[in-house]
This record gives C-alpha cells, sequence and structure tokens, in this order.
C-alpha cells in the first residue's frame, strides 16, 4: 500500500476517534481486525470485539482520551506512530471504579495494512505511569487484565 493512502486511512481513523464514532473507526479495519493493548497483555480480534474494547477500554474509562501524534515512520505496508497520550480517569476501566485523575503519558501504536485497510493496531503505553497520574490502583488493573485474559472470547 503506498505511503499516502496508508497516511489518509490512518488520519480518518483518527478523526472518528477524536469524534468517538465506533463506526468510523471499525471502516477503517479489515473485518478481522485486531487491537492488540500490549500494556494490559489484552487482545481483542475481530469487528465485535475491537468495537467493545474501544468503547469499554478507552471511550468509556476515559472520554476525553485523545492521542497527540508527535511523528509516523512508515514501513512496507506498516505504519509506527508515536507521541503522547492524553487523557482523564472518568468511568470504569476493566471493572475498576475510575481515579478522577488526569494523565498524559508516551505512546506508540503499530499498525499493519491489508487489502487497502487497517488490519489492526498494536498499542503501546506506560500503564503504571498512567495509573499512578490518573489516580487508578495499577495492582487491580493488573488483576482485571489477567482475569479478562484467563477467560478471553476475543473480548478484550
Amino acid at each position: 500500500m503506498e505511503i499516502t493512502a496508508m497516511r489518509r486511512l490512518f488520519e480518518a481513523h483518527r478523526e472518528a476517534e477524536a469524534a468517538r464514532d465506533i463506526d468510523g473507526i471499525l471502516a477503517t479495519f479489515v473485518p478481522d481486525c485486531f487491537l492488540d493493548t500490549r500494556a494490559l497483555g489484552l487482545r481483542s480480534q475481530g469487528r465485535d470485539a475491537v468495537r467493545a474494547a474501544y468503547r469499554q477500554q478507552y471511550f468509556t474509562a476515559f472520554p476525553d482520551l485523545v492521542p497527540e501524534d508527535e511523528d509516523i515512520a512508515y514501513g512496507d505496508d506498516v505504519i509506527a506512530v508515536w507521541g503522547t497520550l492524553r487523557g482523564t480517569s472518568r468511568g470504569e476501566w476493566l471493572g475498576v471504579p475510575p481515579g478522577g485523575g488526569a494523565f498524559q503519558v508516551p505512546f506508540a501504536n503499530v499498525v499493519p495494512f491489508r487489502d487497502g485497510l487497517m488490519a489492526g493496531e498494536s498499542l503501546y503505553f506506560d500503564l503504571a505511569t498512567l495509573c499512578e497520574q490518573a489516580g487508578i490502583p495499577l495492582e487491580r488493573i493488573r488483576s482485571a487484565a489477567a482475569a479478562r485474559r484467563a477467560g478471553a472470547t476475543g473480548a478484550g
């Protein structure tokens, strides 16, 4: 896939994220997409699981979540984006009550492309610092993620 096409599609993806338009987000992905949240060890596979992950892991827990992309690198059918992730803990995250604090942590996304769409995203961020700044108990989040992995049906 050409760099211009990858960038355009990723920008459309970011616009849908900013609008909290989950259908718009999913339109940028292949049908068997994935969302791999590396800091939690959780991988959501398929549109229904990715939809649930966006809703539950991100938009409910951190309604003002915004990735501020600082730079991007291109490879053959893949991009890597990095920057600062900002948000506020306002809703339950993996069943853990909100801490109410604001956070800003470095992040990186690795996005492979297939068939003219995004195959998925692997998200990397500093979980310990996010939890500390947001006022969320780190060990409770780790335990909740471990419990989800143990009972995983792809909805992580």
